[in-house]
Formats: C-alpha cells, sequence, structure tokens
C-alpha cells in the first residue's frame, strides 16, 4: 500500500525534519506512526500525502509514485490533519455535499454517499446542525466522515483523538475500526496515546528526530523488548508504551 525509500526532509534554515526514513506499510494495516513531539511526524505524513516535496528518497502508494503524479494518488486518500479548519456556517450536509463535489463523486450517488458517511460517524442527527455548534468530538466525526466520503483506500488520520475526552476517544477507535474491518480501508494514524494505538493498530513505526528507530507487528515488538525491559521478578507484562521509552530512550546515545 505506502512504500517508502530513504526519505528526506532538510527546509531552507538547515533544519532537518526527516532523515533517511524507509517504511513498508501493507494493504489492510492499521499502522500507528509513534514518536515524541518534533519527531518528524506530521512532516512525514505531508511528504505522503503529497502536500510538501520531499529533499531526498521517494513515496509510492499504491504503484504510483507520488512526486510524479500526485492528483491520481490523491483520488486513493484522505487525509485528517492534526489541525484543520471547518466551513462553520455551514451544517454538517452541506460540508460533506462540498467535499463529495470536490472528489467528483458522481452527482446521482453523492447524497446516498453522504447519508451513508454520516451514519457510519454517528452524525445523521446532527446532518443538518451548523458545525460552528459542534462540539470538538462532532467536529471530529465530521472531519472523519470528509475524509471518507469520496471511500479512499487508505486515509491519515493525524491525532485523531486529540482533547477528546474518554467516551469520545472510544467512539472515534471505534468507527477506525469499523472503517478498517468492514469496509477494508487501511490507517495511518499518529497519537500520543500509545494505550489507544496498542489496541487498534497491528503494526507500529517509532521514530524520533526525523530516524527510524523500529518498526513491526505490535506483538513482534512486545516479544523482542520483553527480555530488555522486564526485570526477572517482574509479574508485570511489557506494553507498546514500555517499549516507546525504551526505544527513544535508546535513540538518544
Amino acid at each position: 500500500m505506502i512504500h517508502v525509500k530513504d526519505l528526506s526532509k532538510v527546509y531552507d534554515n538547515g533544519f532537518k525534519a526527516v532523515s533517511n526514513l524507509s517504511l513498508h506499510v501493507k494493504s489492510g494495516d492499521i499502522y500507528g506512526f509513534l514518536g515524541p513531539n518534533g519527531a518528524g511526524k506530521t512532516t512525514t505524513i505531508r511528504m505522503l500525502n503529497g502536500l510538501i516535496k520531499p529533499t531526498g528518497g521517494e513515496v509510492t502508494i499504491e504503484g504510483t509514485l507520488v512526486k510524479q503524479d500526485e492528483p491520481s494518488v490523491k483520488r486513493k486518500i484522505g487525509v485528517l490533519p492534526e489541525s484543520h479548519g471547518y466551513y462553520n456556517w455551514m451544517t454538517g450536509y452541506e460540508y460533506l455535499t462540498f467535499f463529495a463535489e470536490l472528489y467528483d463523486v458522481p452527482k446521482e450517488i453523492r447524497t446516498e454517499r453522504v447519508i451513508n458517511v454520516l451514519e457510519m460517524v454517528g452524525m445523521s442527527e446532527k446532518k443538518n446542525i451548523r458545525i460552528g455548534q459542534y462540539s470538538r468530538g462532532m467536529r471530529q466525526r465530521i472531519g472523519i466522515a470528509k475524509t471518507i466520503v469520496h471511500q479512499p483506500s487508505l486515509i491519515f488520520l493525524d491525532e485523531p483523538t486529540l482533547g477528546l475526552d474518554p467516551q469520545g476517544q472510544k467512539d472515534i477507535q471505534k468507527i477506525i475500526l469499523d472503517l478498517n474491518q468492514k469496509q477494508g480501508v487501511t490507517v495511518f494514524i499518529t497519537s500520543h496515546l500509545l494505550k489507544e494505538i496498542a489496541e487498534i493498530c497491528n503494526r507500529v513505526a517509532i521514530v524520533k528526530k526525523g530516524r527510524l528507530l523500529e518498526e513491526g507487528e505490535i506483538s513482534q515488538l512486545l516479544h523482542k523488548y520483553e527480555r530488555k525491559i522486564q526485570s526477572p521478578d517482574s509479574s508485570q507484562p511489557v506494553t507498546l508504551e514500555d517499549v516507546f521509552f525504551y526505544v527513544t530512550k535508546e535513540g538518544e546515545q
């Protein structure tokens, strides 16, 4: 689904945000992209979806080289950035219809598509309320609906549960799992909530200062680091959080 080879980004001021990053995301994955603040996660996502140009390396999505054919790639993907604006004067229904038009969803099925995604994210009863009156959780739901209204095969979610209460986090997690398990959507997600990532992702990458430190299936990483992290008399199982802190600390050396 996604193949990243030696991806780098150096800004004009000389700051190296991403350094020779290589990743592989399989079709059907819920892939967690993890790292501390300043690790280059958002920069990487923007290169993966063609918003910014890499300094070096390449990104291939479903066999298409992103820098050569961004428009065709963008038809296959959906993106929910960490910080994004909404048109507060629009209702949820109007907002989704607007984006369905932008994505060239055929007119004869556009209304049905919008109604379906509203139902998928639990916003059917709120569709005629203006977005300016939505809570943060409702905005995240309508943002995910916008991300999937054109039926992409791959979506990028940058901190989709940021600022939500525990119930809101659970609701968004369920939507993500349903999209993956029922619709077959591949998900690339960043989050600082490592417990959340452990619950919904099957594979993860851990990065720091733009460099890849570790990548693999969560179960394999837990097994790999179990003896390194766990003391002989410990009865507590190793968690993804334990692995994250161990790997990022080792990455400092």
